[in-house]
């Protein structure tokens, strides 16, 4: 068993996430990994300590480590948080990398939870089994190329008009809908492919935070999210 991968980090400068104060877990490409003789991951250790993500292998399988990555190229990889997420207000942000576009899970909890990239111009959110936001105006992914993309829920005064927000690439794009009312993430959500088509599909980083980003903040993450 190979444990706790300790590549260099090709990030530049002294920002890390754990400059963010409401940072709760990250998932670094670089360290904290556990795998197996063939490079199946049974375990990506959170950085905070506080919520390892295992493989659960039912249906198919385990992701791999590859070039740097967590690599699921199967249907059935699976990887499940150790505790559930009781997110109000939140940033969800990873750097991932695509080979195709076939409705590919980022999180899920189907059907009350979601967060994924449903095509090259489309990603869709559900929050606790609220109303699905979409968003696709402006948005054109490519193939075989790395991009951050982020999930806000910003807490403001009046929480029947909670917003979502949705950056790609520190871009801010349009998502229908708000995430007013009850909605939180609640569940014991899981990195998964399970039951879609996906192939190839590559993660990075994984950084969650109990409130949406700082606009200095967000554009730190994504610059060194850009370094990976």
């Amino acid at each position: 068993m190979k444990l706790g991968l300790n590549i260099k980090n090709n990030v530049g400068g002294s920002w890390t996430p754990a400059n963010i104060s409401s940072l709760l877990h990250w998932y670094r490409f670089d360290t904290g990994i556990t795998r197996d003789e063939e490079d199946d991951i049974t375990a990506w250790n959170d950085q905070k300590g506080t919520n390892r993500l295992t493989a659960d292998g039912s249906g198919g399988g385990s992701p791999t480590y590859a070039s740097g990555a967590v690599f699921f190229n199967g249907v059935g990889d699976i990887l499940t948080f150790g505790a559930p997420l009781d997110l109000g207000t939140f940033s969800i942000y990873t750097r991932m990398e695509l080979s195709d576009f076939s409705g590919d899970f980022i999180f899920e909890e189907t059907p009350n939870e979601f967060l994924k990239v449903q095509s090259s111009t489309e990603v869709r959110l559900r929050i606790d089994g609220g109303s699905r936001h979409d968003a696709a105006s402006g948005i054109s992914l490519s193939a075989d190329t790395k991009f951050n993309i982020g999930f806000e829920r910003e807490n403001t005064a009046d929480t029947t008009d909670d917003q979502l927000f949705l950056f790609i690439d520190n871009a801010s794009k349009s998502i229908g809908g708000s995430g007013a009312g009850t909605q939180v993430i609640t569940d014991l959500l899981e990195i998964s492919t399970l039951g879609k088509p996906a192939s190839d599909c590559k993660f990075y980083e994984i950084i969650i935070c109990n409130n949406s980003l700082t606009t200095s903040d967000r554009s730190n993450l994504n610059a060194y999210l850009n370094n990976i």
